[in-house]
């Protein structure tokens, strides 16, 4: 969407004043008022008028005048294009573009939800086995860091069935919930359930108590990242001292 700053609007004003004076001066140097707008209009785009509204003598000095607001005009006129023309290229998000289309075409991938430390890691162990990933993420500035490390990332709320499908977890084979509130994941869960009845969701919990409640949701796994890590650096010492 553009929005016009001030120097769009002033020099916006200043052209619909231009053409204005222009048209009227045109007007009152033998044109009609059609031909006259038509005039005023080209000679602010910087058209050159057509042959057969040739000027009826171009040192009428309205017409000479209303040639020189023309000039100004155009200048005016090159400016305010030219910068809208800025705004919309920079507008368009090519990279999310892309990404949007590579998660149209994923099949047979694994869609992992939040963009988080975990959630990374995941996904390059995932790459290494050459799984596709989707990662899905309501925060935008974590989406854009996603692709920017060559991932394909959406954005919007994983837990809507629209997200979902943009993300084609109906084609999808593991969806990972990995965020910090266990009723996050277990909405999560039950979404991705809806979509697709055969991927597996395997879920990050943060409470024992609410194992059952998350795997009634449809979840194949749960993971707890802290007995996980006390399981690996147990089995690290215990290695180390055999």
């Amino acid at each position: 969407m553009v929005r016009f700053n001030t120097l769009q609007m002033i020099a916006t004003i200043f052209i619909v004043a231009i053409f204005l004076a222009s048209t009227a001066l045109v007007y009152v140097g033998s044109f009609n008022l059609a031909d006259a707008t038509l005039l005023s209009f080209l000679n602010i785009i910087g058209a050159y008028f057509p042959p057969n509204l040739a000027l009826v003598d171009a040192r009428n000095p309205f017409i000479l005048t209303a040639e020189a607001l023309g000039t100004v005009g155009n200048v005016a006129f090159t400016i305010v294009f030219t910068t809208i023309f800025y705004q919309l290229l920079k507008g368009i998000d090519i990279k999310y573009a892309l990404s949007e289309q590579m998660a149209k075409r994923a099949s047979k991938h694994a869609i992992i939800t939040p963009i988080n430390g975990i959630g990374l890691e995941l996904a390059a162990r995932l790459r290494e086995q050459r799984i596709p990933v989707v990662f899905v993420d309501d925060n935008s500035g974590a989406v854009r860091k996603a692709i920017r490390m060559g991932y394909t990332a959406l954005h919007g709320d994983p837990a809507a069935q629209d997200t979902l499908s943009a993300a084609q977890a109906s084609k999808a084979l593991f969806l990972f919930t990995l965020n910090e509130k266990d009723i996050t994941n277990t909405f999560i869960t039950m979404a991705a359930k809806r979509a697709n009845k055969k991927i597996s969701v395997i879920s990050r919990i943060q409470r024992l108590e609410d194992i059952s409640k998350i795997e009634k949701a449809g979840a194949k796994r749960v993971i707890l990242p802290e007995i996980a890590v006390g399981e690996e650096m147990s089995g690290f010492l215990l290695s180390s001292s055999g």
